[in-house]
């Protein structure tokens, strides 16, 4: 019961004494009608639904027809005081029938289910919190049950907790006023591609090329990195190893006549194709005839695995993302290429632990800027430390108009990004435009230089990619120009 509750029953209150009161009843009952007309206009413009308002106007009578028909009664006038009886337990039926019908619709029929990542401090149990998750929660799991408390202190102690919008406040306040068991609360945002159209325009090389791809005269971003001077010294060159590169994606068409001889690991199959170009041009098989060229001759230098993280629409999650990124560790990726990101006012926990995971066990992680046009300080992952983050240009290049600027992070690279031809879903090949684009280019290079020189550091692989890379116009806002031919030749010959 509420102040408006109280004036509304004081009005019908005061009717009803007007009623009885043959006297002076007609002033009563004007004051009465007054304050109820007061009262119902500040529930109208209270700003409540109307189903909340119905439910409060109906209670508000209910009550004060009660208390009118007890004094009616007091006053032993039966026949005015039954009315009153009826009319107000009819209201109070009819609000508890819309109080109930609209609980029913928020909590069963209109039950939209979030999720949280929950992260204990590291001596503590799920156990501990359970009386907080009962109350609210519909159901949660260890987040990433294939990392051990011995593997990633942190990653382990992460849960995955499905909860009703209606109630994902209130639980996230009440697990962080948890102090002394839980380390960390945060939703599990929504991640999703977002590429700048393509003009599908064709810029054909003016170079001899030493690969027989069919598809190369498409390929400008080649010419611009110095690909093919690149190709021609890796022809003659034997590598140590075949490198590993894990496209965190929408999956990878596995079969594709250009990327199966050398895709060995992961998902089989991509709905979306925004994966499927990304491995090709971090590792399609150059000099075999078919399709595109990267860096990879004959297949040689690097070996392709793909690992979901989005969906067939382009949807994913910061937790899908970060198991991504934890299959990849495990299954021995060398470098993780991620093509996607979002932006967050505070850096994503759950983010930062799982690149954390990959980069405390050596894997190198590229990934791209994002395509609004800002400063990317604040998307993610690219704003993690550690982490080499790609703006794209053009074919001027210049910064590309969508490209966001990572003057501010810590390792910044440009790569080609507009108007880029490479593999897709279906078997077929598509030109596709952003920082996605010029993300696996520059992974392609740190996987073929590995593969030269396997004792090189992360540190030691962005202190070569920068220091061989071409300053241009807008070197600032977007890092250095990779050239695949000078960062090569370095790798080569740097003693570690």
């Amino acid at each position: 019961m509420d102040a408006l509750t109280i004036v509304t029953g004081t009005a019908l209150l005061l009717i009803a004494i007007g009623i009885s009161d043959r006297d002076n009843g007609s002033w009563v009952i004007l004051t009465g009608f007054a304050m109820a007309a007061i009262a119902v206009m500040i529930r109208l413009f209270s700003g409540d639904g109307l189903i909340q308002i119905g439910i409060e106007l109906l209670r508000d009578c209910g009550i004060s027809l009660l208390i009118a028909s007890a004094y009616m009664a007091v006053r032993k006038l039966a026949e005015h005081a039954r009315p009153y009886m009826i009319l107000g337990m009819a209201s109070l039926i009819l609000s508890g029938l819309l109080f109930g019908a609209q609980y029913l619709w928020q909590t069963v029929w209109n039950h939209e289910t979030l999720s949280v990542l929950v992260e204990l401090g590291l001596d503590d149990s799920i156990e501990e919190v359970e009386g907080i998750l009962t109350q609210y929660a519909d159901a949660w799991e260890q987040a990433f049950p294939t990392v051990a408390f011995s593997d990633d202190r942190d990653l382990s102690q992460i849960y995955l907790v499905h909860v009703s919008e209606s109630h994902v406040h209130d639980m996230m306040s009440a697990l962080r006023a948890d102090a002394e068991n839980i380390d960390h609360v945060e939703l599990n945002k929504a991640v999703q591609l977002f590429l700048p159209p393509s003009e599908q325009a064709i810029h054909p090389t003016s170079k001899n090329v030493p690969e027989n791809d069919p598809l190369v005269d498409l390929q400008w971003a080649l010419d611009a990195v110095q690909g093919h001077e690149a190709l021609q010294v890796l022809k003659q060159e034997k590598p140590q190893r075949r490198v590993r590169i894990a496209i965190v994606d929408t999956g990878v068409e596995s079969d594709h006549e250009d990327l199966e001889m050398v895709y060995v690991e992961g998902v089989h199959n991509d709905g979306n194709g925004h994966g499927t170009h990304c491995a090709g041009l971090a590792g399609a098989t150059t000099n075999n005839g078919l399709g595109i060229a990267s860096l990879n001759w004959e297949g040689r230098f690097v070996e392709l695995m793909g690992f979901r993280a989005l969906s067939k629409s382009g949807h994913g999650s910061l937790e899908q993302i970060a198991q991504a990124v934890i299959d990849a560790v495990q299954a021995n990726a060398d470098v993780i290429s991620m093509s996607l990101g979002l932006r967050s006012d505070e850096e994503p926990r759950v983010l930062f632990h799982a690149v954390e995971f990959a980069l405390e066990r050596g894997v190198i992680v590229v990934a791209s800027a994002g395509n609004s046009n800002e400063d990317a300080l604040g998307h993610y992952p690219s704003s993690i430390e550690g982490v080499i983050a790609i703006a794209a240009v053009d074919q001027t290049l210049s910064k590309a108009t969508f490209s966001n600027t990572v003057g501010n992070l810590s390792r910044p690279l440009a790569a080609p990004g507009v108007d880029i031809h490479s593999t897709f879903h279906g078997g077929d090949y598509e030109t596709l435009s952003g920082t996605s684009m010029a993300t696996p280019i520059v992974a392609g290079l740190v996987a073929v230089m590995l593969s030269i020189n396997p004792k090189l550091t992360s540190d030691d692989i962005y202190t070569i990619l920068h220091e061989t890379g071409r300053e241009i116009s807008d070197t600032p806002l977007v890092g250095r120009l990779i050239n695949a031919e000078n960062a090569i030749e370095r790798a080569k010959n740097i003693h570690i």
